[in-house]
């Protein structure tokens, strides 16, 4: 007896309506490529759900002997009839069909609904073998495909979803439902320590003489140009935010007609600044984290084409930025953007009569990898400068011993060292740490009156000295 298959415009409405209502049982939906031989009982027979891969097939055994099998979207499925009871079921498509298998009298004997995916099996052995220790599930519907199950770290879910990309033709179709088991919490300590020496020597003689012969008259002025290689002016100027003091010595003599006095300019200025800034940053794995410690100071703007003046603010101060990605091996990466922006004088100009400030930036960026708990040092900082100038009477300046009467010489010596250090830290909740008005107990009349306390030394009242005192009974001691 010939088996007919009839595609989906020839199915009439009562054959339609027969196999709705003809159910009598639902199975689960069977996962493509874990399903290739299918037994369909009377019990069943009603409506069954399958899975079957894009270019995959599936043998089918009915319970009865087909005449005719119609199948709405040919080009998704195709049912080949090797006997009147076993079909080869083929997925040529992605998307969902249905099949009908009716009898010689028209009677229904089987539906099947039919889900053509993509075959994930490749895709779950593929992740299995580039992400050992990581569970991860995989799923497809239609073209799409959902990841679910567990990951070491938030780069192995990465990883997953550009492999899952590859699969499903994009990251549009891919789902990621991950959860990371491991710890996905960085604490970052940050050390910015600079140190800045400098030196200043200035020596300046200053000459103010007249002659007068008769009705003719001869002045001379030598004034001292200091400050212009330090920017230090003795008794004006300033080096790390102090004032300069510059010492002078003066003489001279006078006799009828003619007078010359001598005023001899000398200053040695030793500076040292120390910073230190250590922020501490918590961010999650493949999160960026930022920290800036300072302010800002106003800048002049040039002016606009009325020839108003306007101002803008620049950041001075530490400012830090960072990225950690904790790894499956338990190493973390980290990229790590850190500077630091000082006022600095020596960069400063006027526009206009306007004083501008100049700025001093040291920056650093990289990305490195290492385990947590470790250091990483970035040093090697080093600034060394060292400007001298002088200033002369041309000629008279350049005679030995005699010329040292009209000149003056201004040194200044900086040297400026900047070590950051990186330290990261897996970080999980723990109890509060302590904080510093912990230890901190005002004093009363008593030790603010006879030793000047401001706040009680050492724990008392039965209260835990902080670690390092003493235990006392009255807040103070006398020895």
């Amino acid at each position: 007896m010939p088996i007919s298959v009839t595609p989906r415009h020839a199915l009439c409405p009562a054959v339609l309506a027969g196999a709705l209502l003809a159910g009598l049982a639902f199975a689960a939906p069977a996962e493509a490529g874990d399903l290739t031989h299918l037994t369909i009982t009377r019990a069943t027979a009603a409506n069954q759900h399958l899975s079957v891969g894009l270019n995959k097939s599936m043998i089918v055994d009915l319970p009865a002997d087909a005449r005719e099998v119609i199948v709405s979207q040919p080009t998704i499925a195709a049912a080949n009839m090797r006997t009147k009871r076993r079909v080869v079921l083929e997925g040529t498509g992605v998307g969902e069909t249905n099949m009908f298998f009716l009898d010689a009298d028209g009677r229904q004997i089987a539906t099947l609904d039919v889900s053509v995916v993509k075959d994930s099996t490749t895709l779950t052995q593929a992740l299995a073998h580039v992400l050992p220790g990581s569970n991860i599930d995989v799923a497809s519907f239609g073209d799409r495909v959902v990841l679910s199950g567990t990951a070491l770290s938030q780069d192995d879910v990465a990883k997953a979803t550009a492999i899952a990309a590859q699969f499903a033709g994009g990251d549009t179709n891919v789902a990621n439902m991950i959860t990371v088991s491991g710890a996905q919490q960085v604490m970052l300590k940050v050390t910015v320590a600079e140190v800045s020496r400098a030196a200043v020597q200035q020596l300046g003689i200053e000459l103010n003489g007249s002659l007068s012969v008769g009705s003719f008259s001869v002045g001379l002025a030598n004034q001292s140009a200091l400050g212009a290689a330090s920017g230090v002016v003795a008794g004006t100027g300033s080096m790390f935010g102090g004032g300069a003091v510059g010492n002078s010595l003066g003489g001279g003599f006078s006799v009828p007609n003619a007078s010359l006095d001598l005023t001899l300019h000398a200053l040695e200025q030793r500076g040292l600044l120390r910073k230190l800034d250590e922020p501490t940053l918590t961010a999650m794995s493949g999160q960026s984290a930022q920290f800036s410690a300072g302010g800002q100071i106003p800048v002049v703007n040039p002016p606009d084409q009325n020839g108003q003046v306007s101002y803008s603010y620049k950041q001075v101060g530490v400012t830090l930025n960072f990225t950690p990605t904790v790894k499956s091996n338990g190493l973390i990466d980290v990229a790590v953007d850190s500077g630091v922006t000082d006022v600095d004088s020596t960069y400063s100009v006027s526009v206009g009569g306007i004083s501008i400030p100049g700025l001093s930036t040291r920056e650093t960026k990289t990305s490195v990898e290492l385990p947590a708990g470790s250091t990483l040092s970035i040093g090697g900082m080093f600034q060394d400068k060292v400007r001298q100038q002088i200033s002369q009477l041309p000629g008279i300046g350049n005679i030995p011993i005699i010329g040292n009467l009209f000149r003056s010489r201004d040194f200044i010596h900086d040297q400026t060292e900047l070590v950051v250090l990186v330290t990261p830290y897996l970080a999980s909740p723990g109890p509060q740490p302590p904080l510093p008005t912990d230890s901190v107990v005002a004093t009363g009349d008593a030790e603010a009156t006879f030793l000047g306390h401001m706040q009680k030394l050492y724990g008392v009242g039965g209260r835990p000295a902080a670690k390092g005192q003493y235990h006392g009974s009255v807040g103070f001691s006398l020895e």
